[in-house]
């Protein structure tokens, strides 16, 4: 056979290929738009309570600015965006599913894609036969990707309507354990030296197909982390292996183990990518890394410790993109709101929000400021870093390398005469004077403390030097947060306790009679990401400075009588408040007792 002749018989295989799926788009097409489909409009009224007048508006809307109506609807309130996907899934006659065991999906299957593209048209392949592959898709009407799709698999397309996440998800759960099958192919040490002075820092995480395999490895962590939610990545060597684990919804987990001989590769490529020095390993470095994910910006903060075995280096994960809850909306119970509302519309005196480090400080904190931010108020805050960027209000960034530290930041901010001012922490004895200062002068002070609740900090504030009279004279609250797990509703599983296990807990079978509990069930699902829990929520212990809480400062600074007092008096402490959270089904047994253990500790100290 000639080569004209082979080509010739190439080029008519081709066009026999896309004859078959010309005909089968053709016919899909027609079964999706025939006569059997339900009209859009009579979907949304019937089957979703959306009035005529408001779909006629929503259209003449469409009309005059030529966007979608799915787009409008949502905007406007007048549909969720999930059930507008079962809307136009009715409409197609496709599959809605609001979940699919995305870990069980095969990898072959996207062996000729990139989580570019997926991502950039929000679809995966789930499962194949001979003749079709099953895609889930977030965009139904996106049938030009489709067509793409059907080319590049040479195979029909069979499509289901999913929800966004859950097709990000799932999207990123498939392209991860594809590139874990890659990773063990080998790594090469040297493969972060070629070409990595060009990277552009602020690049899109999305779009990053870098060839080589270390490049491939970090972006393959953080791409997961973000995925996962998590809040920190902890790359940790050891003496045989390196660990790389994640911290979501407050607990670390370990996600993938590095072998030792990449360990100085690894290191270097973060370290170039937050500007670090490459060739300093014997000192602590602190960096940032700007990232785009989609449209959303992550800002990720680096830190790096040398320990024995190398070192260790912590990303903490900021995503901006993710909105400042209303006070209204983080969780405090209504009487407790009620109470921290008179509290931050003071116009003097300092507010503490205290607990340890991730319990929702910050979140606690800025929301209280948004609440209280109004046009005839001047605020301005000093932190370290700036976490959350709030319109209105002016933000310092500490920066100890220049000398602006907490406390000469406050002494310049007294001379602005602001009527709020928030301090990111109180870490010493100068800024804990200075925070005095300011709030018997006028100023209202918000700012936090690491201590274990309330009462605590009556006793931090004292080891600071602040003596008992400023105390009282000054402080108008303290709020303690904690943040508990809350379980998985989608795969949360009945159970019982014994009177034992919930007086531990110090509940009574009074106060449990005709309660439902219930625990995590073990491997949880793919909401969850197997873990059981999903999400947190805060519990809060509110102490309002009045007469008898200053009559007893003055006279002893003891934390622990104070909150005997306290609570003798009416008080609601951290464990009532994860009580109300495990009765109402919230949360487990377990994760409540958990979260404070610690004040199970001094109260079992106190008695």
């Amino acid at each position: 056979m000639t080569n004209k002749q082979e080509n010739t018989n190439n080029s008519d295989a081709v066009n026999n290929i896309f004859s078959k799926i010309k005909a089968t788009k053709e016919n899909i097409d027609a079964n999706e738009y025939s006569s059997k489909n339900r009209n859009m409009e009579d979907i949304l009224h019937n089957d979703f309570r959306i009035s005529q007048n408001q779909i006629e508006e929503a259209i003449l809307e469409q009309k005059a600015t030529n966007r979608s109506l799915s787009e409008i609807l949502i905007e406007n309130e007048l549909i969720l965006e999930v059930d507008m996907l079962k809307a136009l899934a009715i409409h197609l006659n496709l599959e809605f599913r609001d979940n699919f065991p995305f870990h069980e999906i095969n990898p072959k299957l996207i062996s000729k894609l990139n989580i570019s593209f997926c991502l950039q048209h929000m679809f995966i392949p789930i499962s194949e036969d001979e003749l079709n592959v099953t895609v889930a898709v977030a965009n139904p009407l996106d049938t030009v990707s489709i067509d793409d799709l059907r080319v590049l698999l040479n195979k029909n397309i069979k499509r289901i309507v999913a929800p966004k996440d859950l097709v990000e998800a799932a999207i990123n759960n498939v392209f991860e354990r594809q590139e874990l099958v890659d990773q063990n192919k080998g790594l090469t040490a040297d493969d972060e030296i070629d070409g990595i002075e060009g990277l552009d820092v602020a690049h899109n995480l999305l779009q990053d197909n870098e060839e080589a395999p270390v490049r491939k490895e970090v972006t393959a962590i953080i791409r997961r982390s973000i995925s996962e939610k998590a809040s920190d990545i902890h790359i940790e060597p050891f003496e045989d292996r390196v660990s790389v684990r994640f911290r979501v919804d407050g607990r670390l987990k370990e996600v993938r183990v590095i072998p030792k001989k990449y360990q100085s590769s690894v290191s270097t490529r973060i370290k170039i990518l937050a500007k670090l020095n490459i060739a300093e390993s014997r000192l602590p470095q602190d960096g940032r890394i700007t990232l785009k994910v989609g449209t959303r910006e992550i800002d990720v903060r680096v830190s790096t410790l040398p320990i024995k075995f190398g070192e260790r280096i912590v990303l903490r994960i900021l995503d901006k993109s993710g909105g400042l809850p209303n006070l209204d909306d983080i969780g405090l119970p209504k009487a407790l709101l009620k109470n921290f509302k008179q509290v931050i519309n003071q116009k003097h005196g300092i507010v503490l929000v205290t607990g340890p480090t991730g319990s929702g400080k910050t979140t606690t904190l800025a929301s209280a400021l948004m609440h209280i931010n109004k046009p005839d108020v001047s605020i301005i805050t000093v932190e370290d870093p700036v976490e959350v960027q709030l319109p209105g209000v002016s933000q310092v960034e500490v920066n100890d390398r220049a000398g602006l530290s907490f406390a000469a930041a406050l002494r310049s901010i007294l001379r602005q005469n602001p009527n709020i001012i928030l301090i990111g922490e109180i870490r010493d004895a100068e800024t804990a004077q200075i925070a005095v200062q300011a709030s018997i002068t006028g100023h209202l002070v918000f700012s936090t403390l690491h201590t274990n609740d309330t009462a605590a900090s009556v006793t931090r504030l004292v080891d600071f030097g602040i003596e008992p009279f400023q105390i009282t004279t000054a402080v108008v609250a303290i709020l303690a947060v904690r943040l508990v797990r809350k379980v998985c509703m989608n795969c949360r599983e009945q159970t019982t306790h014994t009177a034992e296990e919930l007086n531990l807990f110090g509940l009574t079978t009074k106060q449990t009679a005709g309660k439902v509990f219930y625990k995590a069930r073990d491997g949880g699902c793919p909401n969850c990401k197997t873990s059981g829990y999903s999400g947190r929520i805060g519990i809060y212990e509110l102490l309002v400075f009045d007469e008898h809480v200053r009559n007893f400062v003055l006279k002893s600074s003891d934390g622990a009588s104070l909150k005997k007092m306290c609570v003798q008096r009416g008080m609601k402490t951290l464990r009532d408040s994860a009580q109300e959270r495990f009765l109402n089904g919230e949360t487990t047994l377990e994760e409540a007792l958990y979260a404070t253990q610690a004040e199970h500790e001094q109260e079992n100290e106190v008695i």
